[in-house]
């Protein structure tokens, strides 16, 4: 009876030394779990931090390119630095979201820089990034009976964006318009980079009769009507914004145009060549039987645009940006009235943006103020749409950038040069058209279009 006793005393203590290492075991299992949670918890509010600073930095700052020191440029050199508690640009107020996930200041660093970032070094070409790191220790729960007090220290979540140049180098930005992006007839569109179309519509990328639309991606919002596209289109993407929405214009009236209507170029008879240098004109440009020779620089149209006549119309420039306005407060004399650009489908056209400075990469630019639909012109008695015409040596060499408006082009426009990309409210093709993707002669050789791209 005695020895009896005695094995059950020894069971239950063999039962007590076990019980304790398997109490550890599991509560080391609850614990890593736990662990893995404040993991993706950490990386979270890293990203979240990450891609809501690059995208407020992206929609307020536009541009190419970018200088560190310069206002709202925030660079670090040293090595991560603290959040601040009162933030006081796009890349600080990321700081908030990340602790919008419940970390203190305290826990949350960042980093920011022109150029590739250093974790993600390989991603192509960025004109600036910034990395957010999100820290917290984890404190051991079930598993202390084990006797450490933290499991591995800090847990830390990493996350960069970048402002990386965008894929696409067409966008249709209507969110509702039917064929939001059409080739009619026996239009072809031939392009060596993307579509993003930006209407619901399921139609919004269209091509009817024996119109071809060939591009290597298709990113539409809506649905495609085009036939049998190569790849299949991306079709029920999330909508973008305007890419360009942090590009500011590079002036704004009132212009203090003189009284009467003006026409130029002034002087010379048919046949003639006449050189223009930037500067503000009123009236517009009006290009007729003449050579006209746009010198490098900005060109700001008030209330003219810039037209050409017939065939016998020619314009060339290298360097050029051509600002399309009006001013709304001129109410004396016609400038008052936007008007579009309209170049006409067999005029000789051969125009290259910048490729430097502000608007490195843009060639023409129509104000985001400009009405919309059939009110444009003396009286409002032509529609707003611009016209981007030309014979088969056309050349638009830059970004062709209406916000408001539908844009037509025709006549082979655009197929001869290094890269053209177009952003408007809709787009119309009508002949041959070919956008091509060659932007080593901008800074960095990368995209002037820009997008948001979280890189890790």
């Amino acid at each position: 009876m005695i020895a009896k006793n005695r094995r059950r005393g020894q069971i239950l203590i063999m039962a007590t030394l076990i019980t304790i290492p398997l109490f550890g075991m599991l509560g080391l299992v609850t614990d890593i779990g736990y662990m893995h949670y404040v993991k993706m918890t950490t990386q979270s509010a890293a990203e979240a931090a990450a891609q809501s600073a690059m995208i407020d930095f992206h929609h307020t700052m536009g541009g190419a390119t970018y200088t560190c020191g310069t206002p709202n440029v925030l660079c670090t050199t040293t090595g991560p630095q603290a959040c601040s508690s009162s933030p006081s640009s796009s890349i600080l107020d990321g700081c908030r979201y990340a602790q919008g996930h419940g970390f203190a200041a305290s826990s949350i660093t960042y980093e920011a820089g022109t150029g590739n970032p250093p974790t993600a070094p390989n991603i192509g070409s960025s004109a600036y990034w910034v990395t957010f790191r999100v820290s917290q220790n984890v404190h051991q729960l079930f598993s202390a009976v084990l006797g450490r007090q933290y499991m591995n220290g800090l847990v830390v979540g990493r996350s960069t964006a970048a402002v990386v140049g965008a894929t696409d180098c067409i966008y249709a930005l209507d969110p509702t318009m039917q064929h939001a992006v059409s080739v009619g007839g026996t239009a072809n569109l031939t392009s060596t980079c993307g579509l993003f179309v930006n209407s619901n519509d399921p139609c919004a990328l269209y091509a009817n009769g024996g119109g071809v639309i060939s591009a290597p991606e298709y990113d539409v919002v809506g649905g495609a009507c085009a036939g049998t596209l190569t790849p299949a289109a991306n079709t029920g993407v999330a909508p973008t914004t305007d890419p360009l929405e942090g590009l500011a214009p590079p002036s704004s009236g009132p212009y203090n145009c003189p009284s009467g209507g003006l026409t130029y170029p002034n002087g010379g008879g048919n046949g003639s060549t006449i050189n223009v240098f930037p500067g503000v004109y009123c009236g517009g440009i009006q290009v007729k039987n003449n050579t006209v020779i746009f010198h490098p620089g900005i060109y700001t149209m008030v209330g003219g645009g810039l037209t050409t006549q017939d065939a016998n119309s020619h314009v060339t420039g290298t360097g050029v940006m051509i600002y399309n306005t009006f001013d709304p407060a001129d109410h004396q004399n016609q400038y008052n009235t936007f008007s579009p650009i309209n170049i006409a489908a067999n005029s000789t056209i051969s125009l290259t943006a910048p490729i430097t400075g502000t608007y490195a990469g843009t060639l023409f630019f129509d104000d985001r103020n400009a009405p919309t639909g059939t009110t444009c012109g003396q009286n409002g008695n032509s529609t707003c749409q611009d016209n981007y015409g030309g014979g088969s040596a056309a050349v638009y060499q830059g970004i062709i950038y209406d916000r408001n408006n539908c844009i037509n082009m025709f006549g082979n426009s655009g197929i001869n040069t290094q890269y053209t990309m177009v952003v408007a409210d809709c787009i119309s093709m009508v002949g041959t058209t070919g956008f091509n993707n060659n932007y080593s002669s901008l800074p960095g050789g990368a995209s002037p279009l820009q997008q948001v791209m979280v890189v890790e």
